[in-house]
């Protein structure tokens, strides 16, 4: 398994929102950790039981995440072009914040940039999956629950809004054919969903500190 971390801050780099509407109406953002039976309500985990598993266990009580949105999409991949020489790809993307009992460490970027090198880190020693994992630190704005509904289908006051970082986890299966990069896929969203429960933030932080000296 590849496995790489990266920071896109950049004033044109994408955002997060939380929570978050569709401005057509569609879907919306489910607090799982608030609200475990929403995951029904999410096509993407009815259909793949390893997303569905990670999301259960990402949003349990005891853990320090909870997730915010996610896709999964399968495709042809151009063999000269990936490291494993494979025609096709599945792959999805989680987006994963510090839960409200850690709120407080949601600012902090050195955390997150220290928790993405830790996951990327961890990941990067499962050699025998043919899969990529990269963790992306974005910016995310946690909107105050301060506002009726109405107000909030109309679109958030910045105002109103704390900034603070978040986590996207792209992970990627490669194989011969669809089953192949499924099972790939697979593997490697397991792993990351392990490596995602014995991370833990506040020893995260004090280990980047010791780096840094």
């Amino acid at each position: 398994m590849d496995a790489d971390f990266s920071v896109e801050l950049g004033p044109d780099a994408p955002a997060l929102e939380l929570p978050w509407t569709d401005p057509k109406g569609h879907v919306e953002y489910i607090d799982l950790r608030d609200a475990p039976n929403g995951i029904e309500r999410i096509p993407e985990a009815r259909q793949f039981p390893a997303l569905r598993k990670l999301l259960i266990d990402v949003n349990a009580p005891l853990t320090p995440w909870q997730t915010a949105k996610c896709d999964v999409w399968t495709e042809t991949a151009e063999a000269a072009d990936n490291l494993y020489g494979a025609a096709f790809m599945q792959s999805c993307y989680v987006d994963l914040v510090l839960a409200k009992q850690w709120k407080s460490l949601r600012a902090n970027f050195e955390l997150h940039e220290g928790m993405a090198r830790e996951i990327a880190r961890s990941l990067e020693t499962k050699d025998s999956i043919a899969a990529t994992v990269e963790i992306v630190v974005r910016r995310c704005y946690f909107h105050r629950e301060t506002k009726p509904r109405k107000f909030r289908e109309t679109g958030w006051d910045m105002n109103e809004s704390d900034a603070g970082y978040c986590l996207t986890m792209y992970v990627s299966g490669f194989g011969n054919s669809g089953e192949g990069a499924t099972a790939a896929w697979e593997q490697a969203i397991g792993l990351a969903g392990a490596c995602l429960l014995q991370l833990q933030p506040l020893g995260t932080r004090e280990r980047s500190r010791t780096q840094l000296k």
